[in-house]
């Protein structure tokens, strides 16, 4: 499979970003002619979708690209099936919508670069052939296996208060708040992810879940026990265009329950503000969250500015979040110091991390 030098992936991901808009709104008009069946179903509102749709690709397509993963962008593919087909939209119309874009790329790229890009369209429709991911459907047993079940229900019926007795009760049993950051509401949250996937709840119910997950995580942070020593001083953040919260949320309150003075700067933060706090606050760790692989080439950019703005004293830089999950060895092609899969990846990374000397 390509694999290419970064930078070549690079200028590559950035052609193709260049021409999205042109290309989205021209293949999305290819389809609805092949398919005028669409016109008369979906209307001018479906001619949108369609737009947004291909961008959607042209993102995910550059972004696999960039991080060198034809299965990066494979697992997009699969994931896009599952949740169309869940609305009705068969598998061959995205294999078919994804082929499209391939095509209408074939005359804006050199050979050698359509070359390259066949092959992640390749294990894209190769995806769409096999069908839509599987949801799972049960995690595990373990000793929060009845919270978690509860807590999930609790979520899917908008029940904050009930919500968030159960955890609380749980806490109250003695289970760290650790674990039940990771194997309650971590876990809850993909479940909820993957029920609105297969469309058997809406994005309004997804939306009041992780509302309600905020709001119980505020709670858990209100008890956190005292820490026993002091680890240094940390910045979680996400980077501009990144919308995912929670994660982060959880990363900089674990952290801070393990003795990090945390400054969290929540997500979609402009880079001249991390810089500043990094800076102010003397950061031994900074922690990026990127969810969406298409955010990679942005968190790319932070770092590099962090080690330009600080070589003497640059902290360790940890990245984590979806984007890194299919293509395992980006964290160092992008110049970070860790990454971390999970939260208690992120408490093992971050407490062997020797910090920098303070001048």
């Amino acid at each position: 499979m390509p694999s290419g030098d970064l930078n070549t992936r690079v200028r590559l991901a950035e052609r193709i970003r260049s021409l999205k808009p042109a290309l989205a709104e021209a293949v999305t008009e290819q389809f609805f002619q092949r398919h005028p069946d669409w016109k008369e179903r979906y209307g001018e509102r479906g001619r949108q979708r369609g737009i947004e749709d291909a961008s959607f690709h042209l993102d995910f397509l550059a972004g696999a690209i960039e991080c060198g993963e034809p299965a990066a962008f494979e697992s997009y593919a699969r994931w896009t099936v599952g949740v169309l087909e869940a609305r009705g939209i068969a598998a061959h119309f995205v294999a078919e919508n994804i082929e499209q874009l391939s095509g209408a790329l074939r005359g804006q790229l050199t050979p050698e670069e359509q070359s390259f890009v066949d092959a992640y369209v390749q294990a894209g429709s190769q995806a769409c052939a096999r069908g839509g991911a599987t949801p799972e459907v049960g995690q595990a047993e373990t000793g929060l296996a009845l919270t978690r079940n509860l807590f999930l229900q609790a979520l899917l019926r908008g029940e904050r208060k009930a919500a968030t007795g159960i955890v609380l009760e749980a806490l109250r049993q003695g289970h760290p708040i650790r674990d039940l950051y990771l194997e309650v509401l971590q876990e809850a949250l993909y479940a909820v992810g993957r029920l609105w996937e297969t469309n058997q709840i809406t994005v309004a119910k997804e939306h009041m879940a992780t509302a309600i997950v905020q709001a119980v995580m505020a709670q858990l942070y209100e008890r956190m026990p005292e820490p026993a020593q002091s680890q240094g001083a940390a910045v979680i953040t996400g980077v501009e265009g990144e919308f995912h919260q929670v994660g982060a949320n959880m990363v900089a309150d674990i952290l801070e329950a393990d003795g990090w003075s945390v400054s969290f700067l929540g997500t979609n933060t402009p880079h001249a503000g991390i810089l500043d706090t990094i800076e102010e606050q003397q950061a031994d760790l900074v922690g990026v969250s990127a969810t969406m692989l298409f955010n990679v080439p942005r968190v790319r950019q932070l770092i590099t500015d962090i080690r330009q703005r600080l070589p003497e004293r640059t902290p360790r830089i940890l990245v984590g979040g979806g984007a890194f999950r299919s293509a395992p060895a980006l964290w160092q092609e992008i110049g970070a110091d860790g990454y971390a899969s999970d939260l208690r990846a992120v408490q093992s990374l971050a407490s062997s991390f020797e910090q920098p000397s303070r001048s």
